[in-house]
């Protein structure tokens, strides 16, 4: 098997780019359903396709949290955020303040998020209750590198700055495809 060159510093920023999309796609698709005109697709008991809306809604939640944790949860990454800016401590700063965290908050957020993603995304552990990580500050987060690096890369130059309008564009979609459930209308 012949081993492929490393990927060059465009093909790594065009991967944190998509990461970052499909975090926001999967988070607007996932917010969506628990709506309140939609919620019921995932509580009730009585609606014959429960199973399939709460496992839809469910694997939304785990896309965004693997995603977010290649870019912010795991050091490894190859798209870690300082395995990737060039200014460590000015991103780490601006990050922070941007979340209005200090950093030992954004670190709980970090081991809140992995927490999820170890015991019921990539194990099932022996608890015998989960949890639901809050993703605001992960979803600032995501919106922040992306816009950093956006700015700053030569190479990414020409793509839209903010990320804000292809998350609604997302939120309108899922909330249009849950819409037309015949669980909707009855």
């Amino acid at each position: 098997m012949r081993k492929e060159p490393p990927l060059t510093r465009r093909e790594k920023l065009g991967n944190v780019v998509n990461l970052c999309r499909s975090f926001g796609r999967n988070l607007a698709y996932y917010r969506a359903g628990w709506t309140d005109e939609h919620r019921h697709l995932l509580e009730s008991k009585n609606v014959e396709s429960v199973n399939f809306w709460r496992t839809v809604n469910g694997n939304f939640l785990d896309i965004c949290v693997l995603e977010w944790c290649k870019l912010f949860g795991d050091k490894n990454s190859e798209y870690y955020w300082k395995n990737i800016s060039y200014d460590v401590e000015g991103f780490k700063a601006d990050l922070l303040f941007r979340l209005g965290l200090k950093e030992e908050e954004f670190k709980t957020q970090i081991k809140t998020i992995r927490e999820y993603r170890d015991k019921w995304v990539a194990h099932l552990d022996t608890d015998r209750s989960g949890f639901f990580p809050e993703l605001e500050a992960a979803k600032n987060a995501v919106w922040f590198y992306y816009e950093r690096m956006v700015q700053q890369e030569s190479d990414l130059s020409g793509l839209p700055v903010e990320i804000d309008s292809g998350y609604e564009q997302c939120v309108d979609e899922a909330k249009a495809i849950y819409g037309r459930s015949e669980l909707t209308r009855s």
